[in-house]
């Protein structure tokens, strides 16, 4: 069953009840999830199941996504499932897949209510809502990345000097790198914006030089017939699924990583993953004097209100420090 051929059906449908704005919007969301259904988890559209939407509700939520706004595009997921179960009785349709919201328990449904276990194993304790860590602690998990080291740091060092998304980062492709701008290009994905930002020379120059000119990026088995910044031994392009694995492990070694919960499946909530890497740029900037606009920019935010997150947790530690100052004389 092909994609694209069916999407105009799922519009016709969404059409007869609802204003064209919207029925863009839904479209958007459903190709989004396409994307990230391959790029995250391996799997087609007609794949997809309750677990895959769980861990997608999870990474929006991570992002400091508004619940509102994760409801709208989970919305619009389950409408698309919902009517490709009612074209299967007009159409020949076969292997029609069940909606992945159907499967989702009450528990799980808190998630777009903005109650995550994330959130609560953080509340109580001395931990923010959206976890950073600071330079210095960076530089310590750099210290203990695993083998291919030169790969690694500069992964690390580009998740925190350029706020990437770990898809972003993992998607990236070598003509998205201008080195004598200093720059890089950020297709759009999440939002409907691109965005361009910049990274320091002096702290990620001779790691990428080293990378790209001399033998760091050919010593991978597909670098020869792949784009992209980062091909494997396995692979055209490292997967967002493994940059974010690799990072928690080094956390672990660098004993930086705190376990805040579990779901009911056993699987642990990590305080340090690629995304509390996004989180330590957003924290890094605000604290550098950045202004919000141009942070949210930066992040490829589409709504400001996200990124405010992000001033007000600053304003909250600086609360927090001035309760410890104590005056002497």
């Amino acid at each position: 069953m092909d994609f694209e051929e069916v999407l105009p059906r799922f519009k016709r449908r969404r059409s007869r009840n609802s204003a064209d704005s919207t029925v863009k919007r839904y479209v958007g969301h459903v190709r989004n999830w396409r994307e990230w259904l391959i790029e995250a988890r391996g799997k087609q559209i007609w794949d997809a199941d309750s677990v895959d939407l769980l861990v997608f509700i999870e990474e929006l939520t991570d992002e400091g996504m508004a619940p509102t706004t994760i409801s709208q595009r989970v919305s619009a997921i389950s409408k698309f499932y919902q009517d490709m179960d009612k074209l299967a009785e007009r159409y020949e349709m076969p292997d029609v897949p069940s909606n992945p919201y159907d499967g989702l328990d009450d528990e799980d449904k808190r998630l777009l209510r903005g109650d995550t276990k994330k959130k609560e194993g953080l509340q109580g304790t001395t931990q923010d809502e959206y976890p950073y860590l600071k330079p210095d602690e960076v530089a310590q998990l750099i210290e203990e990345v695993p083998a291919p080291r030169l790969r690694n740091e500069l992964i690390i060092k580009l998740l925190f000097n350029c706020g990437f998304r770990r898809g972003e980062l993992a998607n990236c492709k070598l003509e998205n790198v201008d080195r004598e701008d200093n720059s890089i290009f950020i297709p759009p994905r999440k939002t409907d914006n691109s965005r361009i930002v910049s990274y320091n020379e002096e702290y990620i120059g001779f790691q990428l030089s080293q990378w790209l000119d001399y033998g760091g990026r050919e010593s991978m088995t597909y670098a020869a017939e792949s784009d992209y910044l980062f091909p494997t031994n396995d692979s055209i392009h490292i997967s967002g699924e493994y940059l974010n694995q690799m990072v928690k492990e080094t956390a672990e070694r660098a004993g930086l990583q705190e376990t805040i919960s579990e779901y009911s499946d056993g699987r642990r909530i990590h305080k340090v993953t690629a995304h509390t890497l996004r989180h330590s740029f957003a924290m890094q900037a605000i604290s550098s004097g950045i202004d919000i606009r141009s942070l949210q920019t930066l992040l490829g935010h589409d709504e400001l209100d996200t990124t405010l997150i992000y001033l007000q947790q600053s304003k909250n530690d600086a609360k927090e420090k001035s309760r410890l100052f104590q005056p002497t004389g």
